[in-house]
């Protein structure tokens, strides 16, 4: 009973997987040395090239007559909106280096002094001042009540 192999069909599968692969490989190689295949492979290269840049424009021109930004019109504003943020940014680092409470301490110290408050305010035994009572209003002279 020694004298049959394994009767494994996975090992079978992969056996015949691998030769398959080997012989497809080798195949696959001769041919991508060829050199038809290069120009062939470059002139389906350059085809798929043009054909994408003439979709490209033929959308930019139909964007542009729906009055909508195209891809170039939105990738310059994005440009645009980061300098303007690195900008802003820069200010607010000068602003805070120059501007920060260390700076308001030592600009205190070296301002010239205040008046001081001499003033207080009324106290509660201060009477308050009288209210004007409302005189009757007149009527028109014109006007009669029925």
């Amino acid at each position: 009973m020694s004298q049959f192999p394994s009767l494994d069909p996975m090992a079978l599968w992969r056996e015949l997987t691998a030769q398959w692969e080997k012989s497809t490989n080798e195949f696959a190689n001769e041919a991508m040395a060829s050199d038809p295949f290069r120009q062939g492979m470059h002139g389906g290269m350059n085809a798929s090239l043009t054909a994408q840049k003439a979709v490209g424009d033929l959308m930019a021109r139909y964007l542009t007559l729906l009055n909508l930004p195209t891809r170039g019109d939105l990738q310059a504003l994005g440009e645009q909106l980061h300098r303007i943020d690195d900008h802003l940014a820069g200010l607010r680092r000068a602003l805070e280096g120059g501007g920060g409470p260390a700076a308001r301490t030592a600009d205190a110290a070296t301002a010239p002094p205040r008046p001081r408050r001499t003033k207080q305010p009324p106290t509660a035994a201060a009477p308050a001042p009288a209210a004007k009572t409302a005189a009757p209003k007149k009527r028109p002279a014109g006007k009669r009540r029925p």
